[in-house]
């Protein structure tokens, strides 16, 4: 079957009219395919034979406005729309991951997955073309790419059955599993509301009440806070997702892509020269490394576990917990292909500040798992990008499905539609004239029970209110981390929380790196140069900090209190 790319150039080519050479009138299929290095076709760069306005009537000039006795006029219709396309010429910033890099690239895969997975693109040797997108997380387009912070690590895979996003991190672990909470994640790491400065207050308490972040808060003040570049870091899915094979037999996997050029950290003061010395580092250094015709690689591994192995109590972790990792010991690392980024994009408003990743945008063979923040992710990544894009973002050349095999799509009209939008179909259905031969029943997600079926705010988090909250960070901090990255994280974490003006917040804080290890919480203590109060009050408060922030009512206390993703005991579908 063809491609929308091919669709369209068919199209053309069947009017008997020449494509026109002009960049800005190529279709978006063409445009994606030929900035993601799939096709050739069309110019990058114009070579009209004057310049026009919007409207491509003939520019006058373009220096003079159209003026009575030197009082411009409002009748320069060339003079009104530059200004006005200029003053919208930003779109809104993304509330989450606003500032960053993006190129285009391929993922082949090396060992054939078809055994576990109906997804095309992890079938022996498949390439498929991809768009990355490295960013910072929280704060503002203004933030140094060096400053301290998570990473996004998003990849929008162009296939045969549309496009597949997946959006992660370069840490394995998020701060937050309960959907209710993203926002507070974000907003506790973001700019004071009042005075619009670095808000250490906001982002102590926040770790210092939910216990579940001191996970992904031990990743952030130790110097994988601080990678160098985009480049130089792993990427991971971070959540748990469901692979589904040609049977409908399912399992559960965890993503990793794993730098082949190596990690590399700066410390703190490295950091803070280079946020100063060049804002732009991490920007500038991919841009240069592919102007170059440098390849940077990643090598994508998953973790595979049965679904009958998902279970809290006999694993001594949730696995669909994202303040969680798997243990490798226990699932061990199995390659799946090669991520290669070759190419930047010919124009970064059009191709990274537009460009549009969502979690919900899965192919058939991938699925979603029972966690939480994944659930409603799928959802809101999405909306979030329609409100600051519109509902048609699928027609931005980057965000352009146009690998995929069909495009008929039953959601219709919007601003700035601009594709055939109903295509001639019925907009409504169903209806007595689409063959229903036009659905796909074979792509229903594949059946799985859950925990219970009542409807309540129980909480469903195995961990939830007891110190195995704190088992994998301590893993981390006491086995993982060799002790120059633990004095560094000591050092990372007291620079900071000695700026924060609340002692209870010190205090609490310091009583969940206690729970995570004693000699955490007093590293990071005798560095602080004001001790306002003793370590014994640390000590006392750890007593009460894994159900700090937890309300006794919603706490986990029942054996069905966990998530749960079986295998249907019934048969569901006829």
């Amino acid at each position: 079957m063809e491609s929308l790319l091919d669709t369209a150039k068919r199209a053309v080519t069947s009017s008997g009219k020449p494509q026109s050479s002009c960049p800005m009138l190529g279709s978006p299929a063409a445009i994606a395919a030929r900035i993601a290095g799939v096709h050739d076709d069309g110019m990058a760069k114009d070579n009209q034979p004057y310049f026009t306005n919007n409207e491509a009537n003939p520019w006058p000039d373009p220096t003079h406005c159209k003026n009575a006795g030197g009082i411009p006029l409002v009748s320069d219709t060339f003079l009104l729309q530059k200004q006005q396309t200029f003053n919208r010429s930003k779109n809104l910033e993304r509330l989450v991951h606003p500032a960053g890099s993006g190129a285009f690239g391929t993922f082949t895969c090396t060992k054939d997955m078809s055994h576990l997975t109906k997804a095309s693109i992890y079938k022996q040797d498949k390439e498929t073309p991809i768009f990355i997108r490295f960013s910072t997380v929280t704060y503002g387009k203004e933030f140094p790419d060096s400053g301290r912070n998570p990473r996004g690590f998003a990849i929008k895979h162009y296939t045969e059955e549309g496009n597949y996003d997946l959006v992660g991190l370069n840490w394995p672990v998020f701060f937050c599993r309960d959907p209710i909470q993203g926002p507070d994640v974000i907003r506790s790491q973001q700019r004071n509301p009042a005075n619009f400065l670095l808000d250490y207050n906001s982002l102590f308490d926040f770790l210092a009440n939910v216990p579940e972040s001191n996970h992904a808060g031990l990743m952030h003040f130790s110097n994988h806070g601080t990678p160098k570049g985009w480049r130089f870091q792993h990427g991971y899915g971070a959540h748990t997702f469901k692979w589904v094979n040609a049977e409908g037999k399912f399992v559960y996997v965890k993503y990793h892509y794993i730098a082949d050029h190596g990690q590399k950290q700066m410390t703190w003061p490295e950091a803070v020269r280079m946020s100063g010395e060049d804002p732009d580092y991490a920007k500038r250094d991919l841009w240069e490394t592919l102007e170059k015709g440098e390849r940077p690689t990643w090598t994508l591994k998953v973790q595979i576990m049965q679904p009958e192995e998902a279970n809290p109590p006999t694993l001594g972790f949730d696995p669909f917990d994202v303040t969680k990792v798997w243990p490798r010991g226990q699932f061990p690392m199995h390659e799946v292909g090669k991520l290669v980024v070759h190419t930047n994009p010919e124009n970064y408003h059009r191709d990274v500040e537009q460009s549009a990743f969502s979690p919900g945008s899965l192919i058939p063979g991938i699925q979603e798992s029972p966690d939480q923040l994944l659930q409603f992710r799928m959802f809101f990544y999405r909306d979030a990008q329609y409100h600051r894009l519109g509902v048609n973002l699928h027609q931005v050349p980057v965000n352009c499905p146009f690998m995929a095999r069909s495009y008929s799509s039953l959601a219709y009209d919007g601003p700035l539609r601009a594709d055939a939008n109903t295509g001639g179909n019925k907009h409504y259905q169903p209806n007595s004239f689409d063959a229903p031969s036009k659905f796909s029943p074979d792509c229903a997600e594949a059946p799985y029970s859950v925990a219970d079926n009542v409807v309540s705010r129980q909480s469903h988090a195995w961990s939830e209110g007891t110190l195995k909250e704190y088992d994998q960070a301590r893993e981390l901090y006491r086995r993982v981390m060799t002790d120059q990255a633990r004095r560094d994280t000591h050092y990372n974490t007291a620079v900071v929380l000695k700026l924060v003006e609340h002692q209870i917040i010190q205090e609490n804080y310091l009583s969940q790196l206690y729970c995570i290890a004693p000699e955490y919480a007093r590293g990071v203590y005798e560095l602080l140069p004001e001790k306002r109060f003793g370590f014994e009050t640390v000590e006392a408060k750890a007593k009460e900090a894994p159900t700090r922030g937890k309300a006794r009512k919603f706490r986990p206390h029942a054996e069905n209190h966990k998530l749960v993703g079986k295998v249907a005991e019934f048969p569901t579908y006829q």
